[in-house]
C-alpha cells in the first residue's frame, strides 16, 4: 500500500511539475516573441531555462533530502532523453530546414560534457569543480549574448498583456518548486521500497519526467514548423542542466557517487552529444535528403528504449 502510495505522489508531483514547465516556457515564450526575439535564441535561452527548472529545481530538493545521487541520475539522464528521445522525435518529424546556429554554442555544449567527466573522474564534484562548470556557464551566457543583439528589433507590448503573461509564468515557477520537491521525497522512497538503486531512479523515472516539457516544446515546434527552437532548446537545456545543476551539487553538498555514472551513463551522454553535434553541423548540407534525419531519428529513439530497458533490467 505504502509503495501504491508513493507511485500515485510521484506521478501526481510530474503532472505538476511539467504543468507548471508548461505555464512558465508558454508564458516566458510568448513575452520572448512579443519584444522581438528569433525563435532560435528563445529557444537556447528562455524555453531552454524553461525547460531545465525541474532539473534545476530538483537539484535543489535533492540536497535538502539528502538524495544528492537522484539530482545527478536526473541531469545526466535528462540530457540523454533530450538528444535520444527529443532530436530523435524532433529528427522523424524532420519538415522544414534547420539553419545551424553558431559552432560557439556547439562548443560551449562540448565543453559542458568535457568539464562533466572531469569533474566526475574522481566521483566526487569538488568546489574547484563547481567553479569550472561556472566559467562554462558565463561562456554561454556570453555567446548567447552576442547573438542576442542580432535578434529582431522589439516589439510593442501592452502593460495589461505583459502582466497577464507575467503572473501566469510565476505561477508556473511556483508549481516547478512544489512539484520538483514531492518528485524528489516519493522517488526516493520508492527506490528504497522497491531496492531500486537511487541513481536509478534519477536516470529513469525522473529523467524522463523532467524531459517532458522538451518533449511537449519539441511536438508544439514542429507542428509550428519552428525547428529552429527545437536546435536551441536542446543545446540550451544540456548546457544549462551541467553548468546549473552540478555546481549546486558540487557547492552544497560533498558527496560521492557511484561509479557506474562515468563507465556507463556519461559514456553514454558524450557520445549522443558528439552525435547530436555531427547530425546538427549536416544541416549546412541542403542536398541532404530529409528521410535520412528520419532515419536517423528512428535510430535515436530505438537507442533510448534500448538504454532505458537496460537499466530498467527489463533488456
Amino acid at each position: 500500500m505504502e509503495l501504491f502510495t508513493s507511485i500515485l505522489w510521484l506521478a501526481l508531483s510530474l503532472t505538476l511539475l511539467i504543468w507548471g514547465a508548461n505555464k512558465f516556457i508558454d508564458n516566458a515564450s510568448t513575452i520572448a516573441g512579443k519584444i522581438g526575439i528569433s525563435d532560435f535564441i528563445i529557444g537556447l535561452s528562455v524555453v531552454a531555462l524553461g525547460t531545465s527548472f525541474p532539473e534545476i529545481f530538483v537539484g535543489i530538493s535533492s540536497i535538502v533530502n539528502n538524495t544528492e545521487e537522484i539530482a545527478l541520475g536526473t541531469i545526466v539522464g535528462s540530457n540523454i532523453s533530450n538528444i535520444a528521445l527529443i532530436f530523435g522525435v524532433s529528427c522523424i518529424g524532420y519538415t522544414a530546414a534547420i539553419n545551424p546556429s553558431s559552432k560557439r554554442n556547439f562548443g560551449a555544449l562540448a565543453m559542458s560534457v568535457l568539464v562533466a567527466i572531469y569533474a566526475l573522474s574522481d566521483l566526487n564534484i569538488s568546489q574547484l569543480d563547481s567553479l569550472l562548470l561556472l566559467l562554462v556557464l558565463g561562456y554561454f551566457i556570453y555567446v548567447m549574448a552576442t547573438q542576442l543583439k542580432d535578434s529582431d528589433q522589439p516589439a510593442e507590448i501592452s502593460d495589461a498583456t505583459f502582466l497577464n503573461l507575467f503572473t501566469f509564468l510565476v505561477i508556473g515557477l511556483i508549481a516547478l518548486v512544489i512539484g520538483s520537491n514531492y518528485a524528489v521525497i516519493h522517488g526516493e522512497k520508492i527506490a528504497l521500497l522497491v531496492g531500486i538503486p537511487k541513481l536509478i531512479v534519477g536516470l529513469t523515472v525522473l529523467a524522463l519526467g523532467t524531459s517532458l516539457p522538451e518533449l511537449a516544446v519539441t511536438i508544439s515546434a514542429l507542428i509550428k514548423r519552428k525547428n529552429q527552437m527545437v536546435l536551441g532548446n536542446i543545446i540550451g537545456s544540456n548546457v544549462l542542466n551541467i553548468a546549473v545543476v552540478m555546481p549546486i551539487l558540487g557547492i552544497f553538498s560533498n558527496q560521492n557517487y557511484d561509479a557506474s555514472i562515468i563507465t556507463r551513463d556519461m559514456i553514454v551522454m558524450s557520445a549522443l552529444t558528439l552525435v547530436f553535434i555531427l547530425i546538427a553541423l549536416s544541416f549546412n548540407y541542403k542536398n541532404i535528403s530529409p528521410n535520412i534525419y528520419r532515419f536517423l531519428g528512428v535510430f535515436l529513439v530505438s537507442g533510448y528504449v534500448t538504454y532505458i530497458g537496460f537499466l530498467s533490467g527489463i533488456f
